[in-house]
């Protein structure tokens, strides 16, 4: 029998993993985008003309192409010009496919196959299945 506290752990700490790493994605472009913009503002105001902004307007579209694609809080769809890779939450999946078919294939060791098998059906069953409100 499966213990549901045990289940629920195991979501709270793939979900956590998850945001650790969008956080970490999300700092990283945040990081690279400072200087970026700032080149491009300098680039415009350098090169003045009609659209002095253009560098920098095009600077700010990778922003929001960025924050689709990481999908920090779950808010936005997977990008469609980015193919296959339409967002961090679609290559966790296929990473967490790849382990699947490892255990599947004996690569793992069997203890760690049944650990990570159970981590990973829970956290599906979680995110599928959330839990219902409390009646009050």
């Amino acid at each position: 029998m499966k213990n549901p506290e045990s289940e629920s752990r195991s979501a709270l700490i793939r979900e956590s993993l998850v945001f650790q790493l969008k956080l970490l994605a999300d700092g990283t472009r945040d990081f690279l985008l400072v200087p970026v913009s700032l080149v491009a503002t300098l680039v415009g105001l350098l090169r003045g003309g009609a659209e002095p902004d253009r560098e920098f307007r095009r600077v700010l579209e990778l922003g929001r192409q960025s924050e689709q694609w990481i999908n920090l809080f779950g808010h936005h769809e997977p990008l469609r010009e980015a193919g296959q890779a339409g967002s961090i939450d679609l290559l966790l999946t296929r990473a967490e496919q790849v382990v699947r078919e490892q255990t599947r294939q004996g690569a793992i060791s069997e203890t760690a196959s049944r650990a990570i098998e159970k981590a990973l059906d829970k956290a599906h069953r979680e995110v599928r299945e959330p839990e219902s409100p409390p009646d009050g």
